[in-house]
């Protein structure tokens, strides 16, 4: 009984710890969130079962407690795949899809199955069965629940593969390595009865996940997904504390042309529109390992690494290119546009990061200046280079 005790209480408390770090670093919950506290609850609840059942149902047994066995163990049941629903959904929003009705539909199919067995089962000890003394053992069909949990264990790994280029390496990674300490805890829990590992497996998952994902979204912008202000500066004050290589790392300053026009015209969600595309032609215009982050309003900041100038020339040729290309497409009703200051970050010409930073952004609004010009609308960046 000790065992199980302090498994499920090992369990619950570790959960306690992530969700106090989890609500610290949390301002406005956002969707990604409420998955992962969902994830959270689920896991909690059925550690909590999963104890009352061991103490009541077969460590100390109670006859006048079976029939509330028997329904804790049904809840227990029935919570058992919605660990995978929550996995899944947790995962697309990441990937950055939307829940579509007939996916959601498809996805609580078997929860709906085991919930509705499980109920059943109180009765005809399908899946599990609690006797008249309230002793808990399982039923001949218990190897309908381990189907139903296994088949989002194998199925969101081969999701997250084919959308793997979506997410940041790190990020992926975590993700994908998620589900396994749970699916070999899952087996070894089948193949030897009464060894209880599973849910305390699903909680330092939870945890791993914690640590590389959602703590990662504090740097990052929730609109965007790209690295916010904080984060920027971040790494720009280390690389410039470091000592100077052969090529000096650049740094740009970029602001939307004409935002506030935008937004007027065509609406604040056309205005959150642009910046999302802004934000994903910068990522496919930079470099390898390049900082890109959204610096506060309609401005972003980037931070490339070591390369030489010759390399920094074409990452703007590519810039202005696919911006060009993306406004003759004629993919939303205005003309983007971007001012752009950028200098290289070599530390023996300031005094400090803030006057480095203060000189970029003087830059920005010197291109800002040089596209009012009337032969300013034939480029569709506009840069200056600090001297």
């Amino acid at each position: 009984m000790l065992y199980y005790v302090q498994n499920s209480v090992t369990g619950m408390l570790l959960l306690v710890i992530l969700l106090y770090f989890f609500l610290k670093q949390q301002g406005r919950l956002e969707k990604e969130g409420r998955y992962f506290l969902a994830l959270w609850a689920t896991n909690f609840a059925l550690l909590a079962c999963e104890l009352c059942i061991d103490i009541l149902g077969i460590s100390a047994p109670t006859a006048s407690l079976a029939l509330f066995v028997a329904v804790v163990t049904a809840i227990f049941y029935t919570l058992n795949p919605t660990v995978g629903v929550f996995y899944f959904l947790y995962i697309q929003h990441v990937v950055g899809k939307r829940t579509k009705r007939w996916f959601l539909l498809l996805l609580v199919t078997p929860v709906l199955f085991v919930a509705v067995t499980s109920v059943i089962s109180i009765h005809t000890g399908w899946l599990f069965v609690v006797n008249e003394l309230s002793e808990y053992s399982r039923g001949p069909y218990f190897f309908l629940t381990v189907i139903s949990n296994y088949l989002y264990l194998v199925l969101g790994p081969i999701y997250l593969v084919f959308n793997h280029k979506q997410l940041e390496r790190k990020i992926y990674s975590t993700l994908l390595v998620f589900p396994f300490p749970v699916f070999i805890a899952g087996i070894l829990q089948v193949m030897f009865y009464g060894l209880e590992v599973l849910w305390i497996s699903l909680a330092i998952s939870l945890l791993i996940l914690f640590f590389n994902v959602e703590a990662n979204q504090v740097n990052r912008d929730y609109l965007t997904g790209l690295f916010n202000r904080r984060y920027f500066q971040k790494v720009a004050d280390l690389a410039f504390s470091k000592k100077k290589g052969i090529n000096p790392q650049w740094a740009f300053m970029l602001d939307i042309n004409g935002f506030k026009y935008i937004n007027d015209t065509f609406g604040h969600a056309q205005g959150d529109e642009a910046l999302m595309r802004i934000a994903r032609l910068l990522e496919q215009a930079v470099p390898r390992h390049t900082v890109v982050s959204r610096y506060g309003g309609d401005e972003f900041a980037l931070l490339t690494p070591e390369l030489p100038k010759s390399e920094i020339a074409r990452m703007l040729e590519r810039l202005q290119q696919i911006l060009t290309e993306s406004n003759a497409a004629g993919e939303c009703p205005y003309m983007l546009t971007l001012s752009a200051g950028c200098a290289p970050l070599i530390r023996e010409q300031y005094p400090n990061l803030d006057a480095f930073l203060q000189q970029l952004d003087a830059s920005m609004y010197k291109a800002k200046l040089e596209s009012k010009k009337a032969d300013a609308d034939k480029h569709s960046v506009i840069f200056h280079i600090c001297k």
